[in-house]
């Protein structure tokens, strides 16, 4: 499957190409700061099959001194564009639907996670986790098993 992606200016575009290791929805504080949303729709996907255009120069960096996600955001409109973690065969990207072009091609979500610190209640029954712990967790269990 292939899905265009851009950021909310369009500036920023790029291709996936390659099926979502899994999708979930994030009530982190960081997604909800960097989205202005309570909760952000992301898919994981193997960084080797995000294609880039070499002209863009999209600017990383890290919300926490000790995070392992580099957040990559557009040089025109200053928005969220796509996030990275690990290196080599061990990475992978991040990326929120609403930056995905045919979003509604992705398969359905699995869970949320960091759900203590919501904004908003979700009334669906998928699976809820709350802390930190509880999170990683179900976030890596289910990216392993499907890896």
């Amino acid at each position: 499957m292939s899905y265009s992606c851009q950021c909310p200016c369009g500036t920023t575009r790029y291709q996936i190409h390659g099926e979502p290791i899994l999708r979930f929805y994030c009530h982190c504080t960081i997604c909800q700061q960097q989205y202005a949303s309570p909760y952000v729709d992301v898919s994981l996907f193997k960084l080797d099959d995000v294609h880039l255009p070499e002209d863009q120069n999209i600017t990383y960096g890290r919300l926490k001194r000790f995070g392992a996600v580099d957040r990559g955001r557009c040089p025109s409109c200053d928005k969220p564009v796509l996030s990275k973690m690990g290196k080599g065969d061990n990475a992978f990207a991040f990326l929120a639907a609403r930056n995905c072009v045919n979003a509604d091609d992705l398969p359905p979500a699995d869970m949320h996670i960091f759900y203590g610190t919501r904004t908003a209640d979700v009334d669906d029954a998928l699976p809820k986790y709350n802390n930190f712990f509880s999170s990683r967790y179900a976030f890596i269990k289910r990216m392993i098993k499907k890896t």
